[in-house]
């Protein structure tokens, strides 16, 4: 049964995100194409976006960024790399939704904000189905954050370093949960301080060692893009980029099964947003479209290049295909810079993950004592995450985010004509600079009173 159940959600899962992915940009008249200055400017308003940004990102960048996309490329050649850039054009617009109507149905507590997706179904869908759903996908998320944002993560963390460099699985478990229990246990302050430090770095530094390799191979981008584009219409092509982006096994994590490339539809983003300080729902919306560009278009298209330029075969395993590709341009160098690569990126969603747990906890139940007794389990499960079969962690993970996502899914579809009137207040022309400051000023006055 848990095999049907597995490989069914696996199948169905995909075609769904894009189904949903494509109506929404469509029933949103594509704003963010129509409006791009707008859309930009947006992105950076307010005083503490960078905050939730880079919890967001954290959760999103991952193992797949580096290995996953060589697992990509080796299922459909060249042409997935395209397929991954356009899966993500058109998902970036759920990201979006789930952003703003997180930050719609938020609540104030302690001169702050917390919510997510959980707060817009029981309030926004409402009722004895909206409370349903709340109360499903917040145990589905809680469950989850141990096994998909912690086990899952770890043990694909733990075993790539071994293979690139050799790290006894032991040794990089421990530093994982010496760090996780140092961090998490300073709630969402300390997680957003870590974050807005190794997400930022760890990226430039990552883009910085991509742009190095191309540059050693320039000679070699111009066939790399024509590749691209001449095989991206095959069958193998699309099959092979199509799951690159959505399935973690491809994205994130690089080990066959998991989570998501970049969470688009999943939940789980909407949480680290919720408690930004938002002009406007539609303008802390903005930044999930920025999460996904970045995460898809920008990290996993370097990784992409990299391979392509270096004439490495392409039927090696994911970190080998990786190390190989980067010690062509960067020399031995390169596998030390992508065991820490891979343990940065793993730990920051690790860390990030705890986060989302301790939301979904308290939507349950506020007791202190509790959320600290969640904490160090979740910090010790690093532990299991570094010896557990994989293969189970991986089946349980599927399930879970599956389920959250198609939950979340169903939610926004629900409740779309919200989605549309917030986005119409921002973006839509027909609306004077007096109406917008007018309906602007409303929801600041709203917030104030949650």
């Amino acid at each position: 049964m848990k095999e049907f159940v597995h490989s069914a959600l696996l199948t169905a899962l995909p075609p769904v995100i894009l189904f949903c992915g494509t109506y929404f940009f469509i029933y949103l008249r594509g704003f963010f194409v129509l409006h791009p200055i707008k859309t930009a400017r947006l992105m950076f308003s307010g005083k503490s976006k960078l905050r939730e940004l880079s919890v967001s990102l954290a959760g999103a960048l991952g193992v797949g960024n580096i290995v996953g996309v060589a697992v990509a490329i080796s299922l459909g050649g060249a042409g997935a790399v395209f397929w991954m850039c356009a899966a993500a054009f058109v998902t970036m617009s759920l990201k979006y939704c789930e952003i703003l109507l997180a930050v719609r149905y938020r609540h104030g507590r302690n001169g702050g904000f917390f919510g997510g997706p959980m707060y817009y179904m029981r309030e926004g869908v409402g009722g004895r189905t909206g409370k349903t759903l709340a109360a499903i996908f917040s145990a589905f998320g809680l469950f989850g954050s141990v096994v998909m944002g912690n086990i899952v993560q770890t043990g694909a963390a733990v075993s790539s370093v071994k293979e690139a460099i050799g790290i006894p699985k032991a040794v990089t478990g421990a530093i994982f949960c010496a760090v996780c229990l140092l961090v998490v246990m300073g709630g969402f302050t300390g997680i957003s301080k870590f974050t807005s430090i190794a997400v930022p770095v760890m990226s430039a530094l990552y883009i910085g060692f991509s742009v190095y390799a191309l540059i050693y191979r320039r000679e070699f981008i111009p066939a790399a893009l024509k590749d691209i584009f001449s095989s991206a219409f095959g069958t193998d092509a699309m099959a092979g980029g199509i799951f690159g982006f959505l399935f973690s096994p491809a994205v994130k994590q690089g080990v066959g099964k998991g989570a998501y490339s970049n969470e688009a539809g999943g939940g789980t983003a909407p949480m680290a947003h919720a408690g930004a300080d938002a002009i406007s729902p539609a303008a802390q919306g903005t930044l999930g479209l920025f999460e996904v560009f970045f995460d898809t278009v920008v990290m996993c298209t370097l990784t992409a290049l990299v391979i392509l330029t270096s004439g490495v075969p392409l039927g090696c395993a994911g970190t080998e295909l990786v190390i190989t590709a980067f010690s062509v341009s960067c020399g031995p160098v390169a596998k030390y810079v992508i065991a820490v690569s891979v343990m940065i990126f793993a730990l920051s969603t690790v860390i990030c993950w705890a986060h989302y747990g301790t939301t979904c906890l308290e939507y349950f139940t506020s007791g202190k004592k509790t959320r600290k007794l969640y904490l160090l389990g979740y910090c010790f499960s690093v532990m299991i995450g570094a010896f557990m079969a994989e293969s189970v962690a991986w089946e349980l993970s599927d399930i879970c985010v599956a389920a959250m996502t198609l939950i979340n899914l169903f939610s926004l579809m629900l409740l779309r004509k919200k989605v549309k009137a917030e986005t119409a207040l921002t973006f839509a022309q027909r609306k004077s600079a007096a109406e917008r400051r007018k309906a602007a000023a409303a929801y600041k006055k709203s917030q104030k009173t949650a």
